[in-house]
């Protein structure tokens, strides 16, 4: 690819800034990114219609990926999320933030998931993964709405109503509400 590169855009590209070491860093980088043979492929075409060669991998990479956000949770992110959220106790608002997490976490079990280690993603990622293809085919998961009823605020009492007389007369016959007049024996 570099030696292509070279000779496309000839004098944009220094002989000294291609190197080994340049070779290693971007497999290391490419690698690590998680570029696939495909990607690469795409990306190496689209790069020979730039006017510059891209000059980081991560650039080289999103010529592949470009426009392609996926709607789905990658699946650390779905996994790290769907134990979050079980593992979450009493009526609690919880983000599951897609629908596939929450269907995943249903299938699975919130117990299993409140208490799973990193050992664990492998099962999740192969029911994560089904669940999304039933979901790109046109199954429909919906996280429910949850509907929470506020506490009642204590009630006010009007000053001429019956009641605030009758309640301002029981609290002066019962003392509540003056100060305690204490007594000392001598």
């Amino acid at each position: 690819m570099f030696a292509g590169w070279k000779k496309l855009f000839r004098s944009k590209i220094k002989d000294e800034d291609w190197g080994v070491d340049t070779l290693t860093v971007w497999y290391i980088a490419l690698t690590d990114l998680g570029m696939t043979q495909d990607e690469f492929n795409q990306a190496k075409r689209k790069s020979l219609s730039l006017s510059w060669p891209p000059t980081a991998p991560a650039d080289f990479l999103d010529l592949a990926r470009a426009g392609k956000q996926s709607e789905y949770l990658d699946i650390q992110t779905a996994f790290e999320t769907a134990c979050r959220c079980a593992g979450m106790r009493g009526d609690v608002e919880r983000d599951w933030r897609h629908p596939t997490v929450l269907e995943t976490a249903n299938r699975i079990g919130w117990g299993n998931l409140a208490s799973a280690g990193n050992g664990f993603i492998k099962y999740f990622a192969t029911v994560y993964e089904q669940v999304i293809i039933e979901h790109k085919n046109g199954a429909n998961f919906e996280i429910p709405k949850t509907h929470r009823i506020e506490a009642p605020k204590p009630a006010r009492l009007n000053d001429d109503s019956p009641i605030a007389q009758d309640w301002e007369k029981m609290k002066a016959r019962f003392g509540v509400g003056r100060p305690r007049q204490e007594t000392v024996e001598v």
